[in-house]
C-alpha cells in the first residue's frame, strides 16, 4: 500500500499515515477559512509543514525485505529469558467433554493413553534450561518464569506435580522467580487446595456457566459435572477468600448451549467473577466431523455483537468487541515506542526487515514439553509440529535444527506474504495453516483497498473513543 494516500475517518476527517515515524498525521479542514487573507496565511502554514515532513522523510515508504533465517544464538537467549515452562503432567482426564481439543473432534494430537509425565524427562528439561537461566544469555531483569501445568486434567497426577515444585524450589539462580499456574475442571480441588493455595498457584477453572450450559462438560459414564465441580469451587471460596479473590479466574467455552450474557450471569452471580469467553478449537477438525461441529461452534464476535444492547455486559467485556480489539491490534502493529516485556528492547533495531506471518518466535513465550517426550512451540497447535525430543532418557534438541525448521515454514508462506498489505503487521501463526504442495495457504490477506477500510476503522474508533486508549493499550493481554 502506498502510505502517503489519504485515509478518511467516519468524521470525514483525513489522516495521512507515516511508515517511518510509525504514526498518523492529522490533515486539518482545506475550506474552513474566514477570509482569502487568512486562507493564504493557513496555507503557507501547511505548505512549510509538509514540505518538513518531505525533508525529514517522514512521508517516504519503507521498503519491505523478508528474512527467513532465524538465528540460533537468538533461539539460545529466547530459551534463557523463557516466560513460561509448560509441562504435560498426564495425558489422563477424569471428564470427557465433548468438544475436548483431544477428543472426537480433532485429529492433530498424540493418541490418548492415560499415561503420566516422569519426573526423570521434566528435570532433564530444567536442568538444561536452568544452565540458559545462569548464563550471560539470560538478559532479563528480575524475570518470573511461571511453570504451568496441563492435561489432560493435571490434578490427576499431583504427585508429579508436588515433585517438581520441590525440585524448582531447590534451585538457587540470583534474581529469576517461578510461579505456578494450572487450568482445571475442579473435580479433585477439594482434595489439593489447600497445597494449591500454600504455594500461590494462579488457577483456571473450566466452566462453561450454569447446568445447561454446562452440559458437554461430562465424565466418562456421561455423567454431569456440574454440580461437583461447582461444589469444590465454593469450598474454595469459602475456605481462602482473599486468595480466590486474587488468584482465581474462570474460562467458559462458547458454543450452542450457552450464551455470553447467561455465562456471565451465573459465574458473576455465584462466584463474582467475570470469565473469559474462548471459542472453540477450529484447528484439525477431522473432515467427517466439520458439519456436526460447526452446529456446535458459535462465533465470540457475532455474540458479543448481538449482546450490545446490554450496556452492563456490553461494559464487562468491553475489551471483547470486535471494534475494541481491532483497535489494540492496530495500536500494536502501526504506532511505535510499544513494547511488550522488558527484553524485547534488546531486539535487533531492522526496520526493513521482516519474518514472514505473526508467528511466536522459537520459545521467545513457552516451551511444552508432552507427556510422550515431544517438545513444542506452544500447547496451542498440532502435536505434529515437533521441534524437539526426550528420548531414553536424553534431550534432543538441536538448537540448529530448530531455526532449520522455522526458516522452510517462512518459506512455506512467502508467496502469500509478498503481496499482502500486511506484510509487516501479520499476526497469523503458521502453524495453523493449511499447507497445500509444500506451500501454506493464508486465508488472511489484505488488499489495498481492505487496509484502507481497516485504518479508517481504527481512526474512527480512537476520535470516538480516546478515553479508552490507555485502558485499551494496558488491560488487553493477547496470549
Amino acid at each position: 500500500m502506498d502510505r502517503k494516500c489519504i485515509t478518511i475517518s467516519k468524521a470525514k476527517n483525513e489522516y495521512i499515515y507515516s511508515d517511518v515515524g510509525r504514526c498518523f498525521l492529522f490533515l486539518p479542514p482545506k475550506a474552513n477559512y474566514i477570509n482569502q487573507e487568512e486562507e493564504k496565511k493557513v496555507k503557507g502554514y501547511y505548505s512549510r509543514k509538509l514540505h518538513f515532513l518531505q525533508e525529514h522523510h517522514l512521508l517516504d515508504q519503507k521498503s519491505i525485505e523478508f528474512s527467513t533465517n532465524y538465528p540460533a544464538e537468538l533461539i539460545r537467549q529466547n530459551l534463557a529469558c523463557l516466560r513460561q515452562l509448560l509441562i504435560e503432567v498426564t495425558d489422563s482426564c477424569n471428564l470427557r467433554c465433548k468438544y475436548c481439543g483431544y477428543g472426537e473432534f480433532y485429529n492433530n494430537y498424540d493418541q490418548r493413553e492415560t499415561k503420566n509425565q516422569t519426573f526423570g524427562n521434566v528435570k532433564i528439561l530444567i536442568d538444561y534450561l536452568a544452565e540458559l537461566w545462569k548464563s550471560e544469555y539470560n538478559i532479563s531483569q528480575d524475570n518470573t518464569v511461571m511453570i504451568g501445568f496441563y492435561g489432560g486434567e493435571p490434578l490427576v497426577n499431583m504427585k508429579l506435580i508436588k515433585e517438581i515444585i520441590a525440585y524448582m524450589r531447590s534451585l538457587d539462580i540470583p534474581h529469576l522467580r517461578f510461579g505456578y499456574n494450572m487450568t482445571t475442571n475442579a473435580v479433585l480441588l477439594d482434595k489439593y487446595m489447600d497445597f494449591l493455595v500454600e504455594k500461590d498457584f494462579k488457577l483456571l477453572f473450566s466452566l462453561d456457566g450454569n447446568r445447561q450450559g454446562s452440559g458437554y462438560r461430562v465424565d466418562k459414564q456421561g455423567r454431569p459435572s456440574f454440580d461437583k465441580v461447582v461444589n469444590n469451587i465454593s469450598l474454595l471460596k469459602e475456605k481462602h477468600p482473599d486468595f480466590f479473590e486474587t488468584n482465581v479466574n474462570f474460562n467458559s467455552v462458547l458454543h450452542d448451549q450457552n450464551t455470553i450474557e447467561k455465562t456471565y450471569e451465573f459465574i458473576k452471580e455465584k462466584f463474582g467473577k467475570t470469565p473469559r469467553i474462548a471459542e472453540l478449537n477450529t484447528n484439525g477438525i477431522v473432515p467427517e466431523r466439520r458439519e456436526e461441529f460447526s452446529k456446535m461452534f458459535h462465533s465470540k464476535v457475532e455474540n458479543f455483537n448481538r449482546m450490545a444492547s446490554e450496556e452492563k455486559l456490553k461494559e464487562e467485556y468491553k475489551l471483547d468487541s470486535t471494534d475494541a480489539i481491532h483497535f489494540h491490534s492496530m495500536l500494536a502493529n502501526h504506532t511505535g515506542n510499544r513494547y511488550k516485556e522488558y527484553i524485547d528492547l534488546f531486539e535487533p533495531d531492522n526496520e526493513n526487515s521482516y519474518i514472514p506471518s505473526g508467528t511466536c518466535q522459537p520459545f521467545e513465550r513457552k516451551i511444552f514439553l508432552t507427556v510422550n517426550g515431544k517438545i513444542l512451540p506452544c500447547e496451542k497447535i498440532g502435536q505434529e509440529h515437533v521441534i524437539a525430543q526426550m528420548k531414553d532418557g536424553k534431550l534432543n534438541l538441536n538448537l540448529e535444527e530448530v531455526a532449520k525448521y522455522y526458516s522452510e515454514l517462512y518459506q512455506k508462506v512467502l508467496h502469500n506474504c509478498t503481496h499482502c498489505q500486511h506484510k509487516r503487521t501479520c499476526g497469523q501463526c503458521l502453524f495453523l495453516l493449511e499447507e497445500k504442495e509444500g506451500k501454506l495457504i493464508c486465508p488472511g490477506i489484505r488488499s489495498e483497498a481492505h487496509l484502507n477500510k481497516e485504518l479508517s476503522d481504527f481512526l474512527t474508533y480512537a476520535e470516538e473513543h480516546p478515553e479508552e486508549y490507555e485502558t485499551l493499550l494496558s488491560e488487553i493481554v493477547v496470549e
